[in-house]
């Protein structure tokens, strides 16, 4: 993209990005349905004990904290979220709802 050899015309995110900030979003270019950001977390086995899961969320926000990492991620064109584990926990079940309703509406089967 920066050499030019590459055009980006659109990108899924909530807002455009301060790495492409003449770049639409998809909400921007009407769109938004399909406005999905890919996204990444931590994750462990189901029922998890909350104290463990309350250390490694402690340890990922220090991680975060580092302007190092945060910047590394946002150079990626990635957006820090770092939100609560019960907070990701309703983004990850949101976003399953968005796409089990794809997958009803076209009847998409797997072979």
């Amino acid at each position: 993209i920066q050499s030019g050899r590459l055009v980006p015309i659109v990108v899924a995110a909530p807002q455009r990005l301060s790495q492409l900030p003449n770049v639409p979003t998809f909400k921007d270019v009407g769109l938004e349905p399909v406005n999905r950001m890919a996204y990444y977390g931590i994750l462990g086995p189901k029922n998890l004990p909350k104290e463990v899961v309350d250390k490694i969320s402690a340890g990922v926000k220090k991680a975060l904290q580092e302007p190092g990492v945060t910047k590394r991620i946002n150079d990626t064109g990635s957006l820090v979220v770092a939100n609560t584990p019960e907070e990701f926990t309703a983004q990850i079940k949101a976003e399953f709802e968005v796409y089990k309703k794809v997958v009803d509406q076209q009847k998409l089967k797997l072979d």
